[in-house]
């Protein structure tokens, strides 16, 4: 094999190593066992053979053309007659060893994603029946006390709303299915839906004289923990229910890898499992869509069998930064097209965010429909100044702009003098990017506002730290219970001013923890982040920074995003020609989840 601009280092010295333990050294078996490597580093879960042989070369870095694959049928049948492969339908399922997985559909599989994704599949399509219920579990729906229910908790729509209640359905559904999906874009109820679901549990326990069922609510992040317990403590203070019943919906949320306890050591090892399962019988977990496939796996393979599953999650975010996009394929189905109610999914509209002439959501809608040309119109409208576009002045960049967008968002922040005063602000305005580096990226844009703000630069938090600098996760750090993500504010403990500038996390519900920066592990400064890494946030403002340049990271799903973390501003900086190529670019995993899930 030869190096290739599609292929790292790693990906060649995989697929080299596969084929001396299978014996196999026809350069197209490598090229593949390369290419399925390379495919998960970039999300997917598998290779597509016939849908990828129709790129019918790889390009060097120089631009050569260091091989040709052979036409699908041929590489799919050198494919089913190596050693390094198992062929599903030739014996029974895992009688191999293979290193890589071919299905029927030539779709060829890392073997722990394989294993993975059918699992999954099996756990999830096992609670699809609405009425399924385990040995010993009464399942039965209290038809009296659940429509006295959804009649008090989702009263009829205001005279003139067209189409049906889907949050209502939801309920209806979540309540009689032991596995439900609730999708939907920013604003559109899905928190305030699963509390009142969450309620309605709690009363058809009552009903049948048992207690209050056991629930936890997760989410990947704690960021999104934090933004979860926060939403179902406000919502529950107004909900139309008894003491008895409220007392029994749960009031704090935790991450995934908590919940399930994470063990020391490399790789994903947690201490509930099949054999020790969470006890639980109510599971919910928010941001769906940042959840790959192994983690929900893990997740799903810890539920007793008796529990309900309840995910929630907008499937046209940004997919997981790890392989799968979990959300989304139960959510569309094998075809792309949304899955129905029967198949317990419900995907919600209407928007209780922003009011009927929001430019905000107008916006989403247009960028969500794949209209870049409606979105650049209403960008550039001057008429609604909550959303607006800036457009890059050649060989400049945004220049003052963009410094004096900086500098107002972070008016508030800069007058603040307590770390959690200052934690609030950060919530007020978010630089949100594409890329990590280059112009335009998190590192630049990190510099600028920490030289317009009056912060030194730093490399990490061994040196010199100034109060007041907000500081991220960058990697989990299970022992300290802090999350990629996280947001801090490096101060002084009040309390012990003398062991000077630490750093400061607050979780809602929780007490403000002070921190030895050198403790925490790897962590930066924080003005500006990644989309990716919003997700799970909410800020009044935002300015969304792409590119000067067409990058591949582009796609509708990384613009809809990032418009979708704000609630009154918008201000994006990306020329006509970005933009419009950003829109029109969805992105689309490989995976047979849905095919697996749905037939």
């Amino acid at each position: 094999m030869r190096s290739s601009g599609d292929l790292s280092p790693l990906d060649e010295h995989f697929a080299r190593a596969m084929g001396r333990l299978a014996g196999e050294e026809r350069s197209e078996l490598l090229l593949a066992a390369g290419l399925v490597s390379r495919w998960v580093s970039n999300g997917h879960v598998c290779l597509d053979i016939p849908g990828f042989a129709a790129g019918a070369f790889l390009l060097t870095d120089s631009g050569e053309k260091p091989w040709a694959w052979p036409a699908a049928d041929e590489w799919l049948a050198m494919l089913a007659d190596s050693e390094m492969v198992e062929v599903l339908g030739r014996g029974p399922v895992g009688s191999s060893s293979a290193p890589l997985v071919l299905d029927a559909a030539g779709r060829l599989y890392l073997r722990r994603y394989w294993d993975d994704q059918q699992a999954l599949a099996a756990a999830l399509g096992g609670r699809v029946d609405a009425g399924a219920a385990a040995d010993g579990v009464n399942n039965e729906v209290d038809e009296a006390v659940l429509a006295d229910g959804l009649g008090r908790l989702f009263p009829a729509l205001p005279d003139g709303d067209a189409g049906p209640d889907l949050q209502r359905q939801a309920a209806e559904g979540a309540v009689r299915s032991r596995f439900f999906v609730i999708s939907g874009g920013p604003g559109t109820g899905k928190t305030s839906t699963v509390v009142k679901i969450l309620a309605l549990l709690v009363e058809q326990a009552a009903a049948r004289g048992e207690p209050a069922p056991r629930m936890q609510m997760v989410a990947p992040t704690g960021k999104a923990a934090a933004h979860l317990q926060g939403a179902v403590q406000r919502s529950l203070s107004s909900l139309a229910c008894s003491e008895a019943v409220r007392a029994g919906v749960p009031l704090s949320a935790s991450t995934i890898h908590r919940s399930l306890g994470l063990r020391g050591g490399s790789g994903m090892r947690f201490r509930h499992t099949a054999e020790n399962p969470l006890e639980v019988d109510v599971l919910l977990v928010d941001e769906a869509s940042m959840v790959d496939l192994v983690l929900m796996s893990r997740l799903v393979d810890a539920l007793p069998p008796s529990a309900r599953l309840i995910l929630l999650g907008d499937r046209d975010q940004l997919a997981s930064v790890e392989a799968g996009a979990v959300l989304g394929d139960i959510g569309r189905g094998i075809d792309g097209e949304p899955v129905t109610a029967p198949r317990s999914v419900v995907h919600l509209t209407r928007n209780y965010r922003f009011a009927a002439e929001s430019a905000i959501e107008e916006l989403i809608q247009r960028i969500n429909a794949g209209n870049a040309e409606g979105a650049l119109a209403l960008l550039d409208d001057e008429t609604r100044p909550e959303v607006r576009r800036v457009e890059p002045t050649p060989g400049r960049g945004w220049g003052k702009a963009l410094a004096e967008t900086i500098a107002q968002g972070y008016r508030a922040f800069g007058e603040e003098t307590s770390p959690s005063g200052q934690l609030k602000a950060l919530d007020r305005f978010r630089i949100l990017c594409a890329h990590r580096h280059g112009p335009g990226g998190v590192d630049a844009l990190n510099a600028q506002a920490e030289y317009l703000l009056g912060f030194d630069p730093i490399e990490d938090l061994s040196g010199v730290l100034q109060a007041g600098r907000p500081i991220g996760m960058t990697r989990n750090n299970y022992e300290l219970d802090l999350y990629n993500g996280d947001v801090g504010i490096i101060g002084l403990d009040p309390d012990s001013p003398e062991r000077g500038h630490r750093a400061f996390f607050q979780s809602p519900g929780e007490e403000p923890r002070w921190l030895s920066p050198l403790s925490i592990g790897t962590a930066e400064t924080v003005f500006a982040t990644t989309v990716h890494k919003s997700q799970g946030s909410e800020f009044a403002e935002i300015a969304l920074v792409l590119p000067e340049e067409v990058s591949p990271i582009l796609s509708r799903e990384l613009v809809y995003t990032a418009i979708s973390r704000a609630r009154e501003r918008v201000t994006v900086f990306a020329s006509r020609e970005v933009l419009v190529e950003a829109i029109g670019r969805r992105i689309e995993r490989s995976s047979g989840l849905s095919a697996a899930l749905w037939g």
